[in-house]
């Protein structure tokens, strides 16, 4: 079908096309599937409220477009499609944020200005506030009826709820280049305070990065461009408003909303951190520690976070 729609009564500015809608809803189905099932294997667990969670909502959005496809006058499908997947991509960028921290952990906390504990705690509390923000002003905008004024309050708290979330990314995206910029040039932001095994020991700024560890970066880099493409897409989107030439162009939301979002999906599918993290404990390079800092390790001392290396034959 065509990608805008004259008629007053049609929500959308265009009717959505059904075929793109039920590939969206594939894809997504089967991405969210085998994340669920990577999550379990990898005992990940972190990817269940996150990544997991991030594929459902955009299952049940992309499903109530398909039902606009037939009928873009239905309301309730517009209100469910556009609450929730504006809101779809917040949970999954927490999983980039808990995922990075991880690495730092394992590379080398001293080439960071923030610990791998402070990197969840700061990002996803704004990953949270830009979550509730955004809610809020879809609920707003859902109960506008027609009115005019209501419906551009919601999309304006919408947009803060956005911006608050380019923001933290921006501001993440800073952090991860620096960290990378200062282990490559061994460059530490602190002195390091690890303490290391007695026997034929290297300190971790001169080791060199597993396979498995450059796909895991990899896979985070390459999901939070995407992700931060899709939101400043969004941004762009909110600003025009709700009836905006660019809120009214369909090959726009599907390129930079769900090409993006599902492209990040599968990229993590493939580049998967709970198996990356895995392996990289299994090739002895990297110990894997709780958050108290203690080590899992029966090598180790259970109250120095201790990082082993393999005696070189």
């Amino acid at each position: 079908m065509s990608s805008t729609d004259s008629s007053t009564d049609n929500l959308y500015g265009y009717t959505p096309t059904k075929t793109v809608c039920i590939i969206f809803v594939a894809l997504y189905a089967l991405s969210t599937t085998l994340h669920t099932w990577q999550a379990a294997r990898s005992r990940a667990w972190f990817m269940l409220p996150t990544v997991v969670l991030a594929g459902i909502a955009e299952i049940v959005g992309w499903v109530a477009r398909t039902k606009s496809s037939g009928d873009p006058t239905i309301r309730m499908a517009f209100i469910i499609q556009t609450s929730i997947l504006v809101l779809a991509p917040t949970p999954f960028v927490a999983a980039l944020f808990i995922g990075f921290g991880r690495v730092v952990g394992r590379l080398g906390p001293e080439y960071s200005r923030l610990s791998p504990r402070w990197y969840s705690r700061i990002f996803l509390t704004c990953d949270l506030l830009s979550l509730f923000i955004q809610g809020g002003g879809g609920g707003i905008a859902a109960s506008s009826d027609n009115d005019a004024k209501k419906a551009r309050l919601g999309s304006n708290i919408i947009l803060g709820g956005l911006i608050i979330q380019l923001i933290s990314m921006t501001t993440f995206c800073f952090f991860m280049g620096e960290y990378a910029w200062r282990r490559s040039i061994d460059r530490p932001f602190r002195k390091s305070s690890v303490a290391y095994a007695e026997t034929g020991t290297t300190p971790l700024s001169q080791r060199v990065m597993s396979r498995h560890m450059k796909m895991l970066i990899a896979g985070i880099c390459i999901s939070t461009v995407l992700i931060y493409i899709r939101s400043a897409y969004r941004v762009v989107e909110f600003i025009d408003g709700f009836n905006g030439k660019i809120a009214h162009t369909q090959i726009l939301f599907n390129v930079f909303d769900g090409a993006m979002v599902t492209l990040a999906m599968y990229t993590l599918n493939f580049m998967h951190p709970g198996q990356l993290l895995q392996k990289t404990a299994a090739e002895s390079a990297y110990v894997l520690t709780d958050r108290g800092g203690m080590s899992f390790s029966r090598k180790t001392s259970p109250t120095v976070e201790t990082y082993m290396i393999p005696k070189q034959n």
